[in-house]
């Protein structure tokens, strides 16, 4: 691969890093601050502390899925239309978020990668792809099903409280299983880019330390830049449930994203939690749930699919036939 290629790749994959700290970190950590257990600062460190070691743990099949299992990415010309998908991704993350359309970076990955492929007239593997894309709407509405679910036996068994420390300590296990499952499937994306940039995805996919502490020293940033637009929107625009409720979502919501990262499958642990959070509020208080802001939510994941694609086509088909 040229050198040039390898340089663009990697600085594609800590841009990548830093846009997905801005749109899903902010919106983790908003998610799990919503109470004074844990402070946005630790939850800062602790959600880039996952995204950088993480993987090790873990292993690398959604990475797997999303270097070649979409698209055959390993024949000639494949790390170009790569480079071209990581780049419309983030043009379709920017230009929707600018239109105040936050959506998914993995939606938006994953349309593009497809679209990079039939541009550049790549082998697409349409059964992956599919599969991938199912799991992309089963997550979210499963994932909003368990918080409903979840909502529903706690209205009608109308259990006590827990108690202050015990609820600290759900809490606190709650968010590192959250971490967990981010650095399972989200973080694996951004191990995908650095590994096709290092020429590691003929074989198994091999990581990178200081590739991965740079990922991570990139995804912190990401956070603080939206923090706090984040967490407002977090606070006054979705439904207040309360705590013992939310950390049964979180553990639902985790365990749906763990699930796909087990069978390889790419998807946005963010689309699970907000997902989760509108089940509980449609079934504790669905009056104080903000529709349109769910709706608008919803609307930005539908646009973004098919714009990514798009894009990603039409640039590959340009760059191809000059």
């Amino acid at each position: 691969m040229p050198l040039v290629d390898v340089a663009l790749l990697i600085c594609a994959a800590l841009l990548t890093a830093v846009v997905s700290g801005s749109n899903d970190g902010a919106t983790l950590v908003a998610l799990n601050t919503r109470t004074t257990t844990i402070t946005p600062g630790l939850a800062l460190m602790g959600l880039s502390a996952f995204v950088a070691f993480g993987p090790f743990l873990v292993g690398t099949a959604v990475a797997r899925t999303v270097a070649r299992g979409l698209v055959a990415f390993e024949q000639s010309g494949g790390s170009l239309a790569f480079l071209v998908a990581v780049a419309c991704a983030l043009a379709v993350v920017f230009f929707l978020s600018h239109r105040g359309m936050p959506t998914s970076v993995t939606l938006a990955l994953t349309g593009t990668i497809v679209g990079s492929g039939l541009g550049f007239r790549l082998p697409v593997h349409w059964a992956t792809v599919g599969a991938v894309l199912l799991a992309g709407l089963v997550a979210p509405l499963g994932a909003a099903l368990a918080g409903y679910i979840v909502a529903s036996i706690e209205l009608r068994l109308k259990p006590p409280a827990l108690p202050p420390r015990a609820r600290r300590n759900a809490e606190r296990l709650g968010f590192l299983l959250e971490c967990f499952a981010y650095s399972s499937n989200d973080a694996e994306k951004l191990v995908a880019i650095m590994a096709i940039a290092i020429g590691t995805t003929s074989g198994a996919i091999r990581l990178s330390p200081l590739g991965q502490i740079g990922l991570g020293l990139c995804f912190a940033p990401g956070i603080l830049l939206s923090l706090r637009q984040v967490a407002r929107r977090v606070s006054e625009r979705m439904v207040q449930v309360r705590s013992d409720t939310v950390i049964g979502v979180t553990f639902c919501a985790s365990g749906v994203v763990l699930a796909c990262s087990a069978l390889g499958y790419p998807i946005s642990s963010t689309q699970a939690a907000t997902a989760a959070l509108v089940g509980v509020g449609a079934r504790v208080a669905p009056r104080r749930v903000q529709w349109g802001e769910a709706a608008a939510i919803g609307l930005a994941w539908v646009v973004t699919l098919p714009l990514a694609l798009g894009l990603a086509a039409g640039a590959g088909f340009v760059i191809r036939a000059l």
